[in-house]
């Protein structure tokens, strides 16, 4: 627990060295679009961008794993591994 308390105060460290040498305004340019803002914002934002499609990807994934599972389970003829429903031999 000390140890992970440790990382997450290095990674807030490390972001806070960031933010504070990257307040220049940037460009971003996509086709037409043009939009002027600091690098850290722009930074931010990408970087909530990729976590919400890891996100929706993985949660994608797990998705469709669940359901091979399923489908596996019920093609063997065994049921879903629950402790209640143990059979009485």
């Amino acid at each position: 627990m000390r140890i992970k308390l440790i990382i997450i105060s290095l990674l807030f460290l490390l972001f806070a060295i960031i933010a504070v040498q990257n307040t220049t305004d940037a460009e971003l340019r996509f086709i037409f679009w043009s939009i002027d803002a600091p690098l850290i914002v722009m930074i931010v934002v990408i970087f909530i961008l990729g976590l919400v499609i890891g996100l929706v990807f993985s949660s994608n994934y797990e998705r469709k794993k669940k359901k091979q599972e399923q489908e596996y389970l019920q093609k063997t003829g065994q049921k879903e591994n629950n402790p209640n429903n143990t059979k009485n031999e």
